[in-house]
């Protein structure tokens, strides 16, 4: 991309954090055993301890650690990352969430045809692993309709498209969708490129998020009225009823929200029950 040092560019990696040391700490880790090396890591300590501080002194000097004033949720925590930023491309990790070793390598591949680029990724809910695998592109008009691309985890982007682009503050649900959509919009970019590899290990568990509370239905709802000019009127029912259900463990919520998406994506009944087969064996297609 225009401006990328294509050779050996710097990724700069944000994770904001909050109370969780060891879960922080194991997260490092995993950009510093990247097969990729140039790469800067930025954590927003959310926290009102000293507890993380501590924890990072072990991880050596290479780590930019800034602490917020007071608890501010994650949004935040993130425009602060974006503004210390000084890589060619722009990552982001949950600090409950880990990257396997090639991630980095393998979307900077990818970035010099895509602004964004995403990748497959490992659910862990529960104990359990689920393979969950994207198509490989995903457009503007598809992540309208529900969050194709799921985590901040899994992002990278080129760093001249996030410029000047930033965290919606008031949103404490879909900020990593929200993000996405203002992207493109803004930078008028049509696609995302996705990484046929399985990238990231995803911690879907119960444990307590960064984020402070908000429901899930006000803040689906935001996100559809930010982005309304854009959709189809005849599919904003829809729209909402499949983003306001849980995306549980729940057969039953799955299969219902599939269904709804089956029809948001004009496919065939049959589909459904494909998708139905593959989960049986914890293989889940985004589509």
């Amino acid at each position: 991309m225009a401006g990328m040092n294509k050779t050996n560019p710097l990724v700069s990696c944000i994770i904001p954090t909050k109370n969780r040391p060891f879960l922080v700490t194991r997260a490092i880790q995993s950009v510093l055993g990247q097969s990729y090396h140039n790469i800067e890591i930025i954590v927003i300590d959310d926290s009102t301890n000293d507890e993380t501080q501590k924890a990072l002194t072990s991880l050596g000097g290479q780590i930019r650690y800034i602490k917020n004033e007071r608890s501010r949720g994650a949004p935040y925590s993130r425009n602060i990352g974006l503004n210390e930023a000084r890589g060619d491309a722009v990552t982001f990790l949950d600090d409950d969430d880990l990257w396997l070793p090639k991630k980095i390598e393998l979307q900077l591949e990818h970035i010099q045809r895509f602004p964004i680029v995403s990748c497959n990724y490992i659910r862990i809910i529960k104990g359990r692993k689920e393979y969950v695998r994207k198509p490989p592109v995903v457009s503007f008009e598809n992540m309208l309709y529900y969050n194709y691309l799921g985590s901040c985890s899994f992002l990278m982007f080129d760093a001249s498209a996030i410029n000047e682009c930033f965290f919606d503050e008031k949103l404490a649900a879909g900020q990593d969708w929200d993000i996405v959509l203002s992207v493109m919009r803004k930078k008028n970019i049509r696609e995302v490129g996705i990484v046929d590899s399985y990238l990231v290990e995803y911690d879907d568990g119960l444990h307590e998020r960064i984020s402070t509370t908000m429901g899930t239905g006000p803040a689906i709802l935001a996100i559809y009225e930010k982005y309304r000019t854009d959709h189809d009127d005849s599919t904003a029912k829809l729209f909402y009823l499949y983003n306001i259900l849980p995306a549980s463990d729940s057969f039953l919520f799955w299969f219902f929200r599939e269904t709804i998406k089956t029809k948001l994506r004009n496919k065939n009944i049959g589909f459904i029950f494909m998708n139905v087969i593959k989960r049986l064996f914890g293989i889940i297609e985004v589509y």
